[in-house]
């Protein structure tokens, strides 16, 4: 490794800190650090949303997929990459220090590996993990200062965009994360021009969705807001459980959460909030027992605007609330069965 001159690591600290959505700053990162260290592979691995450390998610890697000779992949449905937490990443997380060892992968295993933890708050979030890294004292320092400057830019995102009881994404951050979404699905719509494909409940996008939670007034009158709050902290953290690492999960307001999945077609949409609405059901909830949740959910079409968004999901909600809660409705379906019916005036949308 070439000694890096000042100028070099000052535009680098600015690349890293120039980024304000969290998948741009882990590129960031994995980009700097390619251009001052020497290694075979670099993986990025977040620890998963929920508590429980039961695999590491695939965040970023330098070359592109080289995780598989490395790391070994847990198969799921859930749509993300999700890796076995082997001794060495356990180890490290454990610690929040610098673990380095021999590779105990087959296909590598003339390889040295060294692991540097990511700190938020100090807690251990992710992992940089690097195969054949030419280790030094001086590199050490380079890697640990550009990890920290990456955790401090983190925690200053996570601590303004996330809702302090519930640790989801806050309201705040709701419209700039969808404007930013709309604005992909409209790139994406430039290949897709056709009323029927735009109208198929087959096509992949993205997908919004209102859930609340059935008679939480009841909760908070019966067992008081201690226990309405300890149901917001349960509910919170089976929804880091149960959704997708890419979907964006949100706390709107009181008892009411909005989710957007990432990339997906009708069924899966569907199968991914039943799942949810599932593994809720059969939840015991301390004191108060059971509880459920009602979801309406909408395609996400770049061009409509995101108050109609909104508004047809809360259409779903509605229809299922008044036909006997615990239950996922999906706007498109609703209209498709003649369950609910639009009128356009304009460019605005009534429901009816």
């Amino acid at each position: 490794m070439s000694k890096p001159n000042e100028l070099n690591l000052f535009h680098s600290a600015i690349h890293i800190t120039e980024e304000r959505d969290k998948r741009s700053l882990e590129k960031a990162l994995l980009e700097t650090l390619n251009d001052f260290i020497d290694f075979k592979a670099l993986i990025l691995l977040r620890l998963p949303r929920s508590s429980d450390i039961e695999y590491l998610e695939l965040a970023q890697t330098i070359p592109k997929n080289i995780y598989s000779n490395y790391l070994t992949e847990i198969p799921c449905d859930y749509g993300d990459r999700r890796m076995v937490c082997d001794n060495e990443l356990l180890t490290c997380i454990n610690s929040a220090d610098i673990v380095s060892s021999a590779s105990d992968s087959a296909s590598a295993s003339d390889s040295n590996r060294v692991i540097f933890p990511i700190l938020v708050n100090n807690i251990v979030t992710g992992l940089v993990d690097i195969y054949d890294y030419q280790r030094s004292e001086q590199s050490d320092r380079l890697i640990s200062g550009f990890i920290r400057i990456y955790s401090n830019f983190l925690t200053i995102i996570n601590d303004n965009e996330h809702d302090t009881l519930t640790g989801l994404l806050n309201r705040k951050t709701f419209d700039r994360q969808l404007a930013g979404l709309m604005a992909k699905s409209e790139k994406s719509a430039d290949d897709v021009r056709t009323v029927e494909r735009r109208s198929s409940l087959t096509q992949t996008s993205y997908w919004l969705g209102i859930l609340d939670i059935d008679h939480f007034k009841n909760i908070n009158d019966s067992f008081g807001h201690i226990y309405g709050d300890e149901v917001l902290l349960l509910f919170s953290d089976l929804m880091k459980k149960c959704f997708r690492s890419d979907d964006l999960l949100f706390r709107y307001g009181g008892e009411e959460f909005v989710v957007v999945l990432s990339p997906t077609n009708f069924e899966n949409a569907m199968s991914v909030f039943e799942r949810f609405r599932i593994h809720l059901e059969a939840f015991d909830f301390p004191q108060v027992g059971k509880v459920t949740v009602s979801a309406g959910i909408t395609r996400v079409e770049p061009e409509h605007h995101p108050s109609t968004l909104l508004e047809r999901a809360d259409g779903a909600l509605y229809y299922a609330k008044e036909h006997g809660r615990n239950q996922v409705q999906i706007y498109q379906h609703l209209i498709a069965s003649g369950l609910l019916t639009e009128k356009t005036i304009g460019d605005d949308i009534e429901l009816f």
